[in-house]
């Protein structure tokens, strides 16, 4: 049995490289032997881990979001705990567990003696999600955002993205139903299905969500009945209210949780998932509680 790392080498932007050689040195200090496992591009991350399983008793992951929410599918069920080591743009599953962002020899020391923790994972279309599945402005940034610019100046390539995403997104009619209860059919410029708190960083989209209680949470941004050359600016406001926590005492904002939730849309609406582009609607989403085993720090 062996202690794995699983490097994903296109991860993050400037500064992940000398992050990860040092996590490198952490591990070989506290361990002396470690198998390492590159990534090529394109490579299958699931399947890779999955022919790991067999002989790993802990698996440390080294990428973004993206690539952890890829291990994390085949670990699903398993009494392998998976240590996240972010280099990644953004991190937010490590920012919601507690992960050192900033410390690699921290952070490995939490994947070789951290407590394990049991968390959810949500499922939409039968595909993983281990934060927010969701569609609307954000799927139609994800589409824009350009790689190299991301590589270069991280999360700040997505607001750019933004920018030019809303100046065209024309809204959508959907219709939601919560462990059997519609709700009315509305337009929305997002709506999101979430298994965290945190979105996109440390924006706190949904501040009562738990990753371990059992539910998804679900929020819908709607759109107001106004001309379409000033539809698009309302969506400003909540964007704002939203960075500044307030969001969710918005008449305009709608927040909900349950355990099975549908999504329809009135015309086909493409979904992110973890920020990588995935299915569209009709979808059908449910959480798998407790699925997942991962390293974090002590909870008080």
């Amino acid at each position: 049995m062996a202690i794995f790392l699983l490097s994903n080498p296109s991860s993050g932007g400037t500064g992940s490289g000398a992050w990860l050689e040092a996590a490198r040195r952490r591990l070989g200090e506290r361990l002396g032997r470690w198998t390492e496992v590159t990534l090529r591009p394109g490579e299958n991350i699931t399947a890779l881990t999955q022919e790991l399983l067999p002989e790993a008793t802990t698996l440390f992951v080294a990428g973004g979001d993206g690539t952890v929410r890829a291990a994390a599918q085949a670990l699903q069920g398993t009494d392998i705990p998976l240590a996240i080591l972010p280099t990644g743009t953004v991190n937010v599953l490590a920012r919601e567990l507690g992960v050192p962002l900033l410390d690699p020899l921290a952070a490995v020391d939490l994947g070789l003696s951290g407590e394990e923790r049991r968390i959810d994972l949500g499922i939409c279309n039968g595909e993983t999600f281990l934060l927010v599945c969701s569609g609307g402005v954000d799927s139609a940034t994800v589409g824009q955002v350009n790689e190299n610019l991301k590589s270069a100046v991280g999360a700040t390539a997505y607001a750019f993205a933004a920018v030019g995403a809303l100046a065209t997104f024309t809204p959508h009619a959907v219709r939601v139903t919560i462990d059997g209860n519609a709700l009315p059919e509305t337009d929305v410029f997002l709506v999101a299905v979430s298994n965290t708190s945190l979105y996109g960083g440390d924006l706190k989209l949904l501040p009562d969500a738990s990753i371990d209680d059992g539910l998804l949470d679900i929020v819908l941004f709607t759109a107001p009945n106004l001309p379409a050359a000033v539809r698009n600016a309302a969506f400003l406001p909540q964007l704002a209210d939203m960075a500044l926590g307030r969001h969710s005492q918005s008449d305009s904002v709608w927040i909900f949780q349950g355990k099975h939730i549908t999504l329809e849309a009135d015309m086909p609406l493409t979904l992110q998932r973890d920020g990588d582009l995935g299915s569209s609607t009709p979808a059908t989403f449910s959480v798998a509680p407790h699925a997942l085993r991962v390293k974090a720090p002590r909870r008080f």
